[in-house]
């Protein structure tokens, strides 16, 4: 029997391997200043995992939540995963970036 890894590390473990998953198929189908962007967004996202992982050895963990905050956290959750997941296929898909991205670029 296979043991799940259910911790801070398979979560780590996960989350490196989604966005090596992002980062090479964004090599594959984007120009080169969306591939910048997402990879400064991947670089932001990273930072903030460190920020987080620090915070961990530092502080107490937090309470128990109670079933009903619990149910609400992940509902909420999901739709925002769900969100973010549909908005990174969309830019593979169409290999560029929104209008406001454009604009900004063009801004610059």
């Amino acid at each position: 029997m296979r043991t799940r890894l259910n911790s801070y590390t398979g979560y780590s473990i996960g989350c490196a391997s989604v966005w090596g998953v992002i980062l090479l198929l964004a090599q594959r189908r984007l120009d080169a200043p969306t591939r910048n962007t997402l990879g400064l967004v991947c670089g932001g996202w990273w930072m903030g995992w460190t920020s987080a992982t620090i915070a961990r050895i530092g502080y107490p963990p937090p309470k128990p939540l109670t079933p009903a905050a619990e149910k609400r956290l992940r509902s909420v959750s999901v739709v925002l995963i769900a969100l973010g997941l549909i908005n990174v296929i969309r830019l593979l898909v169409t290999g560029k970036a929104t209008a406001g991205e454009r604009v900004r670029r063009l801004r610059s």
